[in-house]
């Protein structure tokens, strides 16, 4: 039977059988028809209908075939939903152990059905779904639970929203692995947030079950739940225990302050209570323990904030030259250029506490005005960021005295640094001064005061969700003044981050429509988007809505919204209205915003924005052009994309200023912290830079970009990148919020500064169960010069004029050289002399004997040692891009707490506890030592303390 179906050369007579009337002959030209269905299905396709009146024929005993027939024949002709249709009639014919195309297309037609249907309603809508569906899908999971193809059943379930099925997963296979998988690569790209919390809640209940369970990853799940009870009781637990478990209590206390909201650390330390245990070990004089002392401490952020602060200052290498140079090429007298250099230094000294530029420069500083003055104390606050112990006392000359305001531009500037000092680590003391200035100052400078300590309440209560500091910021909008409501809107959007607080947001639409200001308009729909940070589709509804409005600021409002709710997820509905928008909106700020917005959604994938964005960056319109060249360098930000970096270089010789301006900044975006030996382009960019400041006739909006981008790829003294996620993948809430603030210069320039709250120090930063430093090393297998610092532009040297060689005549020559010969067979040289090469006199050359034998030797060191591994000491730079060569040696006395990671601060353990350690001693003032750690440190200690306070020339100044 087999060879006459392979010699058929028609399905005609197969087809006939079907118009018989006896039911077996039927039977038979469906059992052949199944079998010569992918040979023949075009002839067959004219005769579906006969199959399908078969199927139909409820008296039919063999409607099943009937029904894999017609699948089929749809499979080939491309019609899916019916091919799916007919195989589920099909029932038990339908083999799903068959390995052919029609079975896997149908399967996983299927498969993307039932998602489909089970998503709508995140899955409680189960009515509607064809039970035949479900059994096909189940029969495929439970295939996947044959072959122990556990990873695809993970993704099923999840996407399904079928948790019964993921549980059954989780339990079944490689638990451990399978749960780092579920938190590290699906739970942030689920797009409904309701059920990304009831996995985030499995994947707590599953790692709760084993007997020595991940406190780590399980705390990082709690924050995301918002759940700081049970997690300040896991802290609790892990303080009483061993030494090793406070390491790991302390270690959870820093990814914390990393990765959480202020919000949340906030309700973790109020939750640590003093231990009432009489017997507790190491209790402090006020009754708490030692060790719950130090993860509050953690919590609040002071001791990273010390620690970053010590990193930068002590290994700062900031090229002044630079800096300098350009300051002496931009007229000062134009208040762009003046802003270029003040962000320009700002970025430079980024957390150093450096701000000797200043002091040297006070004559340059003199020539600030207005706005200006705004923005030069400002940058105070990135160059001290974190410096929170003393960030009163620093800011003290430039804050107003009492109710009388003698600077307004120059104060307003302070309450923004003093925000900024205090980004996202606001204490109490800070966000009520803060929140005080915007009712005690009254009369025509009063909404310049406001501006600014809008601003800096903002920053300092990022994420924070105060109901009182929201009232206050609501405040100051309602007194519909351009100056402060813009920076009101921004302040409110930055204190409910992430919040989606429908009240708020009902608040800010509703004022959006009444008030006739535009700034304020534009501010409210940068604060929506931030609200909404991290909501996905909860934010939809508002998105829609937004986009609907005729009013482009609005419309604006759905970009932002869209970019900072998707951000970092990648989700292609998000990147469909993007690009839609960006090809399709009449107003140029929208299109340009919706290309930026795709850097934003594409944070972790930034391999496929090149691609997505290449035509885009050559668009004949200039705004979606710059937006393009943004939307690289935010995605690719740190990376040294060479993709990127050759979509970006011809922009830098378009004919548009900002476009150039655009292209400056991204390119500095991605190669901050790279040097010419990893990347060649480093030193062309950094050329064209310098060329495009010294063009006479240059675009101020040009050199604008150029300068600042000189200070944004040295930044932090060349010790930081520009990161918008952890090391772990997870979204840097702040980060995000700082460089979508930081874009936002195009319309009101002090918004720069915000970009100080992307930077994130590259170090190697180890500490002990004392949170000090000890001198360690750990080894990096590659070469050495791939990651040092840039080289430094040498000084120009002032070669004095040469005197012009007086003409000699022939024959006065013979008669000196004669003279010459017979005074040297007079005396006899010495042998020193002798072996000395002669060099004419007159020639004016410098020889250096050693010269040919010290490049013999530096050629043999670059052949023989440099792909040697070096060691990497404690507190020193450490680049992204460097950590996968880098490992800890074997048999060292410290071993980290937390396996698999280099980055962030890491606790070590001392395996030799009885010898002395060999700290590191600190160069900046230790304020939160205790007594007994201080009594112990090593007394060599040559501590630096915090800057003198010194006047601007316009500190005096009147309006």
């Amino acid at each position: 039977m087999a060879g006459q179906v392979e010699t058929l050369t028609s399905a005609s007579g197969l087809i006939s059988l079907l118009d018989e009337e006896e039911r077996e002959l039927q039977y038979y030209g469906l059992t052949q028809l199944e079998a010569v269905a992918d040979r023949f299905w075009t002839e067959i396709s004219d005769s579906i209908t006969k199959i399908e009146v078969l199927y139909e024929d409820e008296s039919f005993e063999h409607r099943k075939l009937a029904a894999l027939v017609a699948s089929k024949i749809y499979f080939h002709l491309g019609e899916f939903d019916d091919a799916l249709n007919f195989a589920l009639g099909a029932d038990d014919l339908f083999r799903l152990e068959d390995t052919s195309a029609y079975v896997q297309t149908v399967v996983n037609h299927a498969i993307d059905k039932y998602i489909e249907l089970r998503s709508k309603d995140d899955g409680e809508a189960t009515a509607d779904i064809d039970s035949r569906l479900e059994s096909v899908v189940e029969r495929m999971v439970e295939r996947c639970f044959e072959t122990k193809d556990y990873g695809q059943v993970v993704g099923i379930s999840i996407e399904a929203r079928r948790l019964d099925i993921l549980e059954r997963a989780l339990a079944s296979g490689d638990t451990r692995s399978l749960l780092a998988y579920v938190q590290r690569d699906c739970i942030d790209l689920i797009s409904s947030i309701r059920v990304q919390s009831q996995v985030q809640e499995l994947v707590v209940k599953v790692l709760m079950q084993f007997e020595e369970p991940d406190y780590e990853i399980i705390c990082v799940g709690l924050s995301k739940l918002n759940n700081p009870a049970t997690t300040s009781g896991i802290l609790r637990h892990l303080a009483q225990g061993d030494e090793d478990k406070v390491l790991s209590a302390y270690q959870i206390a820093f990814d914390l302050n990393a990765n959480a909201t202020q919000e949340f650390t906030k309700a973790v330390v109020a939750e640590l209570t003093p231990s009432e245990d009489p017997e507790a070990e190491a209790i402090v004089a006020g009754g708490e323990p030692v060790a719950i002392s130090k993860i509050k401490s953690i919590l609040s952020g002071n001791e990273t904030l010390k620690l970053h602060l010590e990193f930068l200052f002590r290994n700062n290498k900031t090229d002044m030259l630079i800096l300098n140079h350009t300051c002496k090429l931009m007229d000062s007298r134009l208040s762009l250029a003046h802003s270029a250099v003040t962000f320009a230094n700002a970025f430079m000294h980024a957390g150093t506490t450096v701000d000797n530029f200043l002091r040297d420069n006070l004559e340059w500083l003199s020539r600030a005005s207005n706005w200006s003055k705004f923005s030069a104390t400002a940058a105070l606050g990135v160059i001290h960021h974190g410096h929170v112990n003393h960030g009163f006392n620093l800011l003290q000359p430039y804050l107003p005295e009492g109710l009388s305001s003698v600077s307004p531009y120059s104060e307003g500037g302070a309450f923004f640094a003093l925000g900024l000092i205090h980004a996202c680590h606001g204490t109490d003391k800070v966000i009520s001064y803060l929140r005080d200035a915007l009712v005690l100052f009254s009369g025509p400078t009063a909404e310049i005061l406001q501006h600014g300590a809008c601003l800096g309440l903002g920053t300092a209560g990022m994420g924070s969700g105060g109901e009182d500091v929201g009232q206050a910021l609501l405040s100051v909008l309602y007194t519909d003044s351009a100056i402060a409501g813009e920076a009101a809107a921004l302040g409110l959007g930055m204190v409910m981050m992430g919040s989606n607080n429908e009240a708020v947001l009902k608040e800010m639409l509703l004022y959006a429509k009444e008030t006739e200001h535009e700034k304020i308009i534009r501010a409210l729909a940068v604060g929506i988007g931030l609200i909404v940070f991290g909501r996905k589709q909860e934010a939809d509804p508002l998105i829609e809505r937004l986009l609907d409005e005729e009013d482009p600021l609005l419309r604006l409002g759905a970009v932002h919204a869209i970019t900072m709710a998707y951000c970092g997820t990648g989700d292609n509905g998000a990147i469909r209205k993007l690009l839609h928008l960006a090809v399709s909106d009449v107003k140029d700020d929208v299109r340009r915003a919706a290309v930026t917005g795709l850097g934003f959604v594409l944070l972790r994938s930034p391999e496929q924005v090149p691609r997505m964005v290449e035509l885009l960056s050559q668009s004949f319109n200039p705004h979606v052009r710059a937006g393009a060249a943004l939307a690289l360098g935010i995605a690719c930000a740190g990376s040294g994309s060479k993709k990127a970096v050759v979509i970006l270089e011809p922009m830098l010789k378009d004919s548009v200023d900002f476009v150039v301006e655009a292209a400056c900044v991204s390119l500095a975006f991605i190669l901050i912290q790279q040097n010419e030996a990893y990347d060649p382009k480093v030193a062309d960019v950094r050329k064209r830079y310098s060329t495009l400041i010294e063009a006479k006739h240059g675009e101020g909006v040009t050199k604008f970009g150029a300068a600042i981008s000189q200070g944004i790829i040295d930044a932090g003294g060349r010790n930081v990148t520009i990161e918008l996620t952890s090391g772990d993948g997870q979204l840097n809430m702040a980060a995000c919020a700082g460089m979508l603030l930081f874009t936002q210069f195009w319309y009101w320039f002090p918004l720069a500064h915000f970009l100080a709250l992307t930077f994130k120090p590259t170090a190697l930063i180890a500490v002990n169960k004392n949170l000090r430093l000890p001198k360690l090393d750990a080894t990096c297998l590659s070469r050495k010069a791939l990651f040092a610092y840039p080289a430094a532009i040498e000084q120009p040297v002032v070669v004095a004029p040469t005197k012009i060689a007086t003409a000699v005549l022939s024959t006065t020559a013979k008669a000196k050289r004669g003279a010459k010969k017979s005074e040297d067979m007079e005396v006899e040289p010495p042998a020193a002399a002798k072996a000395a090469p002669a060099v004419p006199e007159e020639s004016g050359m410098d020889v250096d004997e050693g010269s040919d034998a010290k490049a013999q030797l530096l050629k043999k060191g670059r052949k023989g040692g440099a792909e040697s591994p070096f060691a990497v000491g404690n507190m020193t730079r450490l680049l992204t891009y460097q950590e996968r060569f880098v490992k800890w040696p074997a048999g060292s006395r410290y071993v980290p707490v937390k396996q698999g990671t280099i980055s962030g601060v890491l606790l070590v353990k001392d395996t030799t506890p009885s010898k002395p350690e060999d700290l590191i001693v600190s160069m900046l003032e230790d304020d939160l030592a205790d007594e007994e750690e201080m009594a112990t440190a090593p007394t060599t200690s040559s501590e630096v303390p915090p800057p003198e306070p010194f006047e601007y020339p316009f500190d005096n100044d009147r309006v």
